[in-house]
């Protein structure tokens, strides 16, 4: 019986010995999992960061590839624009030879006799060669111009400026366009650079303090806002011949401009200056006819009454142009801004 009971005592403690071992087996099973997981979470966490920064360095050179590709096609864009544009003048320039070879040996009737002859060496809209046959049939005097709205070209007068040598006012309201404008004229030390923002209240003042009163040959407002009430306004200059531009999108019979203290700050740039008819009502107020407007529909060109009186008046109805994209060669309107309901219009 003691052998038994001692057989017994060493199988539990053989048993017990087998399921600490057992235990610390489990135990280190379960130490190898945890291992084992954590350093599948480390390489998971690490092709996640990798996949992250490939993703964003596949994003950062997608973007900078279109960046690169977006920045092509608008230099591309630019460039087709611009010789578009050149082509539209070009072909406009051989028009206006063709036009002083051929039409003007004919007797025209006004005001085609007058437009017969338009050309652009400094305008925009060819208005050079109307400028001069109106100047040559008027007889110019002391050869002075004035220039409201000059911008950077010169506006108007720049080819007088520039080919013929005359003296003039230059006035705009960018003080880098005048800069700009005294560097290009600075081999004409009669042209005077004036930068200011011409009202109705201060045009009389600006153009008595830089010399331009009395008579003056041309006379050029192109200010894009209140250029009826500057015209109403001035009283220290008489101009032999007027150019004004109108607001085609007014349409060719109402006479109305913007109200004289309009704010235009976020205002449509359809809504600005004056109608034809508006214009021509303060011009003939003022002692001048209306003789024609360009075919672009953008200036009117009037002459003081006293002045080449074979150059006849014509009716607004007849002068009116509506407005033209100087770019296109087909000569079709523009779609007008006549409707402007909500903003507010004086009639005149």
């Amino acid at each position: 019986m003691e052998a038994l009971a001692h057989a017994v005592r060493d199988l539990a403690e053989a048993q017990r010995k087998q399921a600490v071992q057992l235990k610390k087996l489990v135990e280190a099973h379960h130490e190898s999992d945890r291992r084992w997981q954590d350093a599948i979470e480390r390489w998971q966490q690490a092709a996640r960061e990798s996949s992250r920064r490939e993703h964003h360095e596949a994003d950062r050179t997608r973007e900078r590839s279109e960046k690169r590709w977006q920045s092509r096609l608008t230099d591309l864009h630019d460039a087709l624009k611009t010789e578009h544009k050149w082509r539209v003048i070009f072909a406009r320039q051989i028009s206006a030879v063709i036009r002083a070879l051929h039409l003007s040996r004919m007797p025209l009737p006004p005001p085609h006799d007058i437009l017969v002859r338009r050309f652009r060496l400094w305008s925009q809209n060819e208005e050079d060669g109307i400028i001069l046959a109106l100047i040559e049939r008027a007889g110019p005097t002391n050869k002075r111009f004035v220039e409201i709205g000059s911008g950077r070209s010169g506006g108007s007068a720049a080819m007088l400026a520039h080919e013929c040598g005359w003296s003039g006012l230059m006035i705009d309201c960018v003080p880098e366009a005048i800069d700009s404008l005294r560097a290009r004229f600075a081999h004409n030390p009669g042209v005077v650079g004036a930068a200011a923002f011409v009202t109705p209240d201060n045009v009389n003042e600006l153009l008595t303090q830089h010399g331009f009163t009395g008579e003056v040959d041309l006379l050029s407002i192109d200010i894009d806002s209140y250029d009826y009430w500057v015209l109403d306004a001035l009283t220290v200059c008489s101009p032999r011949l007027l150019v004004v531009e109108y607001n085609a999108s007014f349409g060719p019979t109402r006479a109305v401009t913007i109200p004289k203290d309009q704010s235009l700050s976020a205002m449509p740039k359809e809504y600005r200056g004056a109608s034809l008819a508006a214009l021509e009502k303060v011009a003939r107020r003022k002692g001048y006819r209306l003789v024609l407007c360009d075919p672009t529909g953008v200036n009117a060109f009037f002459l003081r009454h006293d002045v080449a009186p074979d150059v006849p008046a014509i009716e607004v109805s007849r002068a009116f142009r509506s407005i033209r994209d100087r770019t296109d060669l087909r000569d079709e309107p523009m779609p007008d801004g006549a409707a402007l309901p909500d903003l507010p219009l004086v009639e005149v």
